[in-house]
């Protein structure tokens, strides 16, 4: 199975698809895997960046690159779950390129879990604060989704939001 399909029915996907539908110009996902969010909305350009590989998609520019490493630039940028794997010293760099590159930036991460709870999360547990804190600005838009015992923290910022 792959990490698609053992996630395609999660909440905060959809909140994210429902979050791209008034936007439009490029889309670029980073950190995709297997995930078709670059597929998502009424975008004229697609991009999705990861550095490993992963699977082609239809109408979508598929890059293998380390994201601070990457040329691309997009009206919206997501990078859904991705962060909370990145020691602070990466994290900062990276999610400075996220809002470098964009006017509009989707971002989301676990809300709350437990230190070690999922391997590979060295960021956890992240609250509201630490994660205002970690991107270094505050978000247009916030929302907490739950998905059964899970929660995760999405939020969006735009270049002019004050």
């Amino acid at each position: 199975m792959s990490y698609w399909d053992e996630r395609k029915e999660l909440n905060y996907y959809q909140i994210v698809k429902q979050w791209l539908e008034p936007f439009g110009g490029t889309l670029l996902d980073v950190g995709c895997a297997d995930t078709p969010v670059a597929q998502w909305g009424e975008f004229d350009r697609r991009i999705a960046v990861n550095d490993q590989s992963f699977p082609e998609m239809d109408g979508v520019e598929c890059i293998q690159v380390d994201w601070l490493e990457c040329d691309r630039a997009a009206d919206v940028i997501t990078c859904l779950q991705v962060l909370e794997h990145f020691e602070t010293r990466v994290l900062i760099p990276f999610v400075d390129k996220i809002f470098s590159s964009c006017e509009t930036a989707i971002i989301s991460v676990p809300y709350m879990w437990t230190t070690g709870a999922c391997p590979g999360h060295v960021q956890d547990p992240i609250s509201v604060r630490k994660f205002i804190d970690l991107v270094g600005r505050c978000p247009a838009r916030l929302d907490i989704v739950k998905d059964s015992s899970q929660e995760r923290l999405i939020a969006l910022f735009k270049k002019d939001y004050a």
